[in-house]
């Protein structure tokens, strides 16, 4: 699903998946197999674990997943359990490895930066225990633009770059890996996973959710994505994409920028105020002229959803003393916080008995590409 290509709108009204599958704990653990536990995932910024013994654990479902930089620097990435009894090796959320190993808290059983198992002080000789054996379970990971990926299936991961597809050429102009965390949002969601990608699908709702939004991108206050998506549009009339309204520069209330735009950028790229990238499940990216925002969402449940939402700046323009953090995010802080209660309410009416599933109207065409991609996903995953 590309929010940059051209839409297309539904021929026909189409079903949404059956309102079961937003709430049913059985459905949920399905999804949490078929896409989750094997799908690349975008869990953090490089610099949260930006030196040699640095950790921070990431609860997927009900995985939890540590990811380190072993002595040489190197991201690894494993599951968060002992290979001895199945005890968690690290309970907290964020941290610092002592001397270069990870140790169980219960048994003492130790582990090298790469895995391997190094000893246990007080455990007996036993004749066929092979250290090879017993490695902690390794989780596939990788980095792009700054941000860290893993993929619970290990060795057996398909690589990251056929994930990202041309995602990382189209946005090579932001250099999102030089970028750093301005503001940071955290917030748990009252609905299913689902519910929130829908909601990012289409902007049917804009108008009467996001109107301040709708007043610096015209185009969402009909409901629509982008301009090609209005059928009375005429022939000569322009068809790019969503572009900003007139004397608009970036997403702020007011629609200027106190910021330094972005080098490198192109005159399109400048031109068009707002680039975006979607790494389905857990990921997406929207690219300003001044500043880039990700949000990224895990599943805590089958009614329970993790959002990080972070703003990305130059290092040269966070040291500056009249850098102005709350013109530059409160309109995306206002939209995300809009979205939440939209998000929420679904989630509540979806548990009406005769509610089977819902309908989706012509402009929704991407909330029918994603639901297609999910039913995708839980056919091929099993």
């Amino acid at each position: 699903m590309d929010r940059e290509r051209t839409g297309h709108l539904l021929p026909r009204l189409e079903k949404t998946l059956p309102s079961q599958h937003y709430f049913d704990p059985d459905h949920h653990r399905r999804e949490l197999h078929a896409i989750w536990y094997r799908s690349w995932l975008c869990v953090g910024r490089v610099e949260e674990v930006a030196q040699s013994r640095d950790y921070k654990v990431v609860e997927v479902g009900d995985q939890g997943i540590l990811v380190t930089r072993d002595l040489e620097g190197r991201l690894r990435a494993f599951h968060n359990t002992c290979r001895h009894r199945g005890s968690l090796l690290c309970s907290g959320s964020q941290g610092r490895f002592r001397g270069g190993s990870i140790v169980c808290p219960y048994h003492g059983w130790t582990y090298s930066l790469t895995g391997e198992w190094l000893g246990a002080r007080h455990q007996l000789p036993a004749a066929e225990f092979r250290k090879s054996d017993h490695s902690l379970h390794a989780v596939a990971v990788g980095e792009w633009a700054g941000s860290i990926f893993v993929n619970l299936l290990g060795a057996d991961a398909p690589p990251l770059h056929a994930t990202l597809g041309e995602i990382p050429a189209r946005f090579a102009n932001w250099r999102l890996e030089a970028l750093r965390v301005g503001k940071r949002l955290d917030l748990d969601l009252a609905c299913n996973w689902k519910v929130f990608w829908e909601n990012f699908s289409e902007c049917f709702h804009c108008p009467g959710v996001h109107p301040e939004l709708c007043r610096i991108v015209p185009v969402y206050g009909r409901g629509l994505m982008e301009e090609e998506d209005d059928p009375e549009l005429a022939p000569d009339a322009d068809r790019s994409g969503a572009p900003l309204a007139p004397g608009a520069v970036t997403w702020s209330l007011d629609g200027t920028s106190r910021l330094p735009p972005l080098p490198g950028l192109g005159a399109a790229e400048r031109r068009l105020g707002h680039s975006f990238a979607v790494v389905l499940p857990s990921l997406f990216v929207i690219a300003h002229v001044d500043y880039v925002r990700t949000m990224r969402l895990l599943p805590r449940g089958a009614e329970s959803t993790g959002l990080v939402v972070e703003w990305l700046f130059e290092p040269e323009t966070l040291a500056r003393r009249d850098f102005d953090l709350e013109h530059a995010s409160a309109l995306g802080r206002l939209v995300v916080e809009q979205d939440a209660r939209a998000c929420e309410l679904v989630q509540r009416g979806l548990h009406c008995i005769r509610h089977e599933h819902g309908v989706l109207v012509p402009q929704e065409y991407a909330v029918h590409e994603f639901q297609q991609w999910v039913l995708s996903q839980l056919s091929q995953g099993g």
